[in-house]
């Protein structure tokens, strides 16, 4: 599921619930995490690593360039 950060922080209950505990594998493709200049202020995903780590087995990766982040999906896609 691509979403930008801030916006899957509205969604943290149903993640924990929905995705977590079912077990389920999903993968969120979270785009604009941090601060985001141009977006503005309600665009700037400044908590999701936080809130993010307190879900059990929630696996996180932040690939630095395009090559890392080919590999990191094409890693979680062979799971």
């Amino acid at each position: 599921m691509a979403i930008y950060s801030t916006f899957l922080q509205r969604a943290y209950d149903q993640v924990i619930h929905d995705v977590a505990i079912q077990k389920l594998p999903v993968m969120f493709a979270i785009d604009r995490a941090g601060i985001v200049g141009a977006d503005g202020q309600t665009h700037q995903g400044a908590f999701d690593l936080s809130y993010l780590r307190c879900i059990p087995d929630m696996v996180i990766m932040t690939p630095s360039d395009e090559n890392e982040c080919r590999q990191m999906l094409f890693y979680r896609v062979s799971l």
